[in-house]
């Protein structure tokens, strides 16, 4: 489409009165603001609830984390399991 039928088509469509909303389109704005409040107005018990999956994870991780952490550090370190092979291997020959 070549611009000067474009910008025609943009001066037609300005001069258009615009669609006049449908009866009681009013009442239905504030039934849904009233259902939905604003996140300034959310009290801390609601604020919990929204983040309580991504809390949820989070501790989930940190749990996980620490029992893999102290599964891996409650077995010989390098320097035993080092001492053990060279017994095992002196020990054989």
């Amino acid at each position: 489409m070549n611009d000067k039928r474009l910008n025609q088509l943009l001066d037609a469509a300005r001069r258009e009165t615009p669609a006049a909303p449908a009866e009681g389109f009013e009442s239905l704005v504030l039934r849904q603001i009233q259902r939905h409040p604003a996140r300034s107005e959310l009290s801390i018990s609601d604020l919990l609830g929204l983040w309580f999956p991504r809390l949820a994870v989070a501790a989930a991780t940190i749990i996980a984390i620490s029992v893999l952490s102290d599964f891996v550090s409650s077995g010989p370190t390098l320097t035993e399991s080092a001492v053990q092979l060279s017994n095992q291997y002196f020990a054989d020959n």
